[in-house]
């Protein structure tokens, strides 16, 4: 039904309107043609909480949150090893995405933590495919249960950011698919994501928006996956290169993916009109899935602070922590211990991630208040220095 309805819409658009299809409108909306019944629709990332926009080109398109709850970071929330607690997580994102008006959520991500200087890691569920696999799966059944269509990313090696535009991830192919792929195969044929966002790093010398192999051949033929495949934030290489490698939305802006250069590229063949028509099929057809052309996405209802959400955080923040078992007084702890400090960058202040992991949360407790609150008979110094380098650790 859903592919019938996307045919009828795509009838009524010109080629310049179905060429728009393949670019964002903005920094944080997908296009769309109001005049049609396709509405703009709204994105935002959440990698431990909704990160919010507060420079939209046009805020009468949303409801402009001010804050958001911050969340223990995903690896925290895959240290739990609790799929269900993943699915109540996405789901108290999810309730925050619906108070905003965001249709979009641009996780989470996938890519699996083998080098220990990826500036992401802390987005990511860890080094065991399994383990990740079924924690993102349960997080995107979660998400999607509440109407916001979840963005697995970033498909596929996306090992450091350093130079991530032009470093190529070598991988082997029995390494491809027993370590890298699986989380992103359960998301597909388990969880039914709806969308996927290609990297940014080329994967053996070909980046993923013109990798056909695998955004098609795997992808969708032998995954079966209908959603849309996305690139990341400027991620996108050519315009005929990523057009027939099978990327469906050139993001934020049409760089490469607009008429200028596409309808040369129809004319003299390099691309067909059926191509660009897939495209928008993709599109609107995930679109129509999700509901987004019947109904309106902001939930008033929702409190912009939502208990559901406090409790939820703190349930990964208890569940996702190791304890180390003191035998023998081998940590200095006991009842005769008055005097404790706690040190470090992050000791008066709760840091967020940087980037797309960025929250402006309602309120904290570091950990040096914490350990004033809980320890009363204690005496707490904080040495809190300022955090030299530490930004250099988060790139978004």
């Amino acid at each position: 039904e859903a592919y019938r309805q996307a045919d009828s819409l795509i009838a009524r658009l010109s080629l310049d309107e179905k060429i728009y299809f393949a670019r964002g409108y903005s920094s944080f909306f997908f296009y769309g043609v109001p005049e049609k019944g396709i509405p703009y629709l709204y994105l935002s990332d959440a990698t431990q909480g909704v990160h919010l926009r507060n420079n939209l080109p046009d805020s009468t398109m949303v409801r402009q949150l001010e804050r958001s709850t911050a969340f223990p970071c995903p690896i925290m929330l895959a240290s739990s090893f609790d799929p269900e607690l993943a699915f109540r997580y996405a789901e108290a994102v999810g309730e925050e995405c619906r108070a905003g008006g965001i249709e979009v959520l641009l996780g989470p991500g996938l890519n699996i933590a083998r080098n220990s200087q990826c500036g992401r890691n802390f987005e990511y569920y860890g080094e065991d495919p399994y383990l990740a696999a079924e924690t993102a799966a349960a997080y995107i059944e979660g998400m999607q249960a509440e109407g916001v269509m979840a963005c697995v990313k970033h498909f596929v090696g996306n090992n450091q950011e350093w130079n991530r535009h032009h470093v190529s991830s070598d991988i082997d192919e029995r390494t491809l698919h027993e370590i890298y792929l699986p989380a992103f195969r359960k998301a597909v044929t388990g969880a039914k994501v709806g969308a996927v966002m290609s990297s940014y790093n080329p994967l053996n010398c070909v980046h993923m928006t013109e990798n056909r192999p695998l955004t098609v051949g795997l992808l969708r033929e032998k995954w079966g996956f209908d959603g849309i495949f996305m690139s990341d934030w400027n991620a996108t290489y050519s315009a005929v290169g990523a057009a027939n490698g099978g990327l469906d939305l050139e993001m934020p802006r049409a760089r490469f993916m607009n008429a200028e250069n596409l309808r040369p590229a129809l004319k003299n063949g390099l691309v067909t009109e059926a191509t660009v028509d897939e495209k928008c099929r993709h599109i609107l057809q995930t679109l129509i899935a999700f509901g987004f052309l019947d109904r309106e996405q902001t939930d008033a209802k929702i409190k912009e602070r939502n208990p559901f959400s406090d409790q939820v955080a703190l349930e990964v923040a208890r569940g996702g922590i190791v304890l180390l078992k003191n035998e023998g007084g081998m940590l200095p702890f006991s009842s005769k211990v008055r005097d404790v400090v706690v040190m470090g960058p992050n000791a008066g202040r709760v840091p967020t991630g940087g980037g797309a992991g960025f929250v402006h949360p309602f309120s904290t407790v570091s950990v040096g208040e914490g350990m004033r609150a809980v320890g009363k008979r204690l005496r707490t110094t904080v040495l809190d220095p300022a955090p030299v380098g530490v930004g250099t650790l988060f790139h978004p």
